[in-house]
């Protein structure tokens, strides 16, 4: 297991779980950078409302749905890279 450091501003983004897409979403944050994620209490009944949910946090952060998939995309390879490292949940 390797650690981890949270930078002083870190760049940050919202994201549905993408587990089930029948199924409740959590909606998680990633922080760039960073392997894993950070899970919240916030929840969706599927996918499509999870999306939206995630759309409208991230525009607040100046992030299109572009840019903050990207960003979880870059999230997920960090964590395939490194089976041995534990996300942050």
């Amino acid at each position: 297991m390797t650690a981890q450091t949270l930078p002083d501003n870190p760049n940050f983004c919202f994201c549905p779980a993408y587990d089930v897409e029948t199924e409740v979403q959590q909606i998680r944050i990633v922080i760039e950078g960073l392997a894993g994620h950070v899970p919240t209490a916030l929840i969706s009944l599927d996918l499509d409302d999870a999306l939206s949910i995630c759309d409208k946090l991230n525009r607040r952060l100046g992030l299109d749905r572009e840019a903050w998939t990207a960003m979880v995309a870059a999230s997920m390879r960090a964590e395939d890279e490194d089976p041995e490292s534990d996300p942050w949940h």
